[in-house]
């Protein structure tokens, strides 16, 4: 790992073939540190170490640019901000990420996302460590955020299953008989002859073979919710 100012001082020939040399390590290593070159200039690559990225310098040399993950060379996930959370279709979580557990990690391992959520998911210990969200067994919800669809939540909130409150229709009607013709009224409130009679039908519909269960759900399949730390 080595870090250079480029700059070439005029000194001594056995000197300068030191100063060159480091600079051309700094050069071969892609400027391999922990922390960002103190001179920097546009297009300049930098492996940060501490977050395991390439990185490269803007045209404005005002900031770094995320080109990948130095260990796997996956560039989606690295230039996803810490606290991002995706769905994977595998069963554990891949590299740079942790599965929505519920887990209490380290606040120092994993400063960057403790920067991001802090302890809205839980406190941890209350001191070195915080607790990430539990998405397992769980469908995602937007924030509300002030429109006015799902009020009174917070952010970060659990939510139970309801079912929306509803009615059934029950018809009720009556058959009058007389002599040979016969004729369905819609009333409550006519007279009932001798030849009359009144019923109640339960209108009924039928979807198909039901399907019961111990909460109220649409049709789904589950997968690995994970957090960018």
């Amino acid at each position: 790992m080595a870090q250079h100012d480029y700059v070439i001082d005029n000194q001594s020939a056995p000197a300068a073939r030191t100063d060159i040399n480091n600079a051309l390590a700094a050069i071969v290593s892609n400027n391999s540190s922990g922390s960002e070159p103190t001179v920097k200039y546009a297009g300049m690559w930098w492996v940060d170490t501490t977050a395991n990225q390439l990185k490269i310098r803007n045209e404005a040399n005002d900031a770094w640019v995320t080109i990948g993950d130095f260990q796997t060379g996956d560039s989606f996930s690295a230039g996803l901000p810490a606290g991002a959370i995706n769905a994977f279709g595998q069963s554990s979580a891949p590299d740079g990420w942790l599965e929505c557990a519920g887990s209490a990690v380290s606040r120092t391992t994993y400063a960057a996302l403790f920067g991001s959520i802090g302890t809205t998911y839980g406190v941890g210990n209350g001191s070195s460590t915080f607790n990430l969200p539990d998405l397992r067994g769980e469908f995602i919800r937007g924030f509300d955020n002030g429109r006015g669809i799902d009020t009174g939540r917070s952010f970060g909130s659990l939510q139970t299953d309801a079912f929306q409150h509803h009615g059934h229709r029950r018809s009720t009607f009556r058959t009058r008989k007389s002599g040979t013709d016969s004729a369905t009224v819609w009333s409550y409130s006519e007279n009932i002859g001798s030849d009359d009679f009144d019923s109640t039908e339960i209108i009924t519909t039928s979807g198909g073979t039901p399907r019961t269960g111990s909460e109220t759900r649409p049709r789904n399949i589950s997968m690995l919710y994970c957090i960018k730390y």
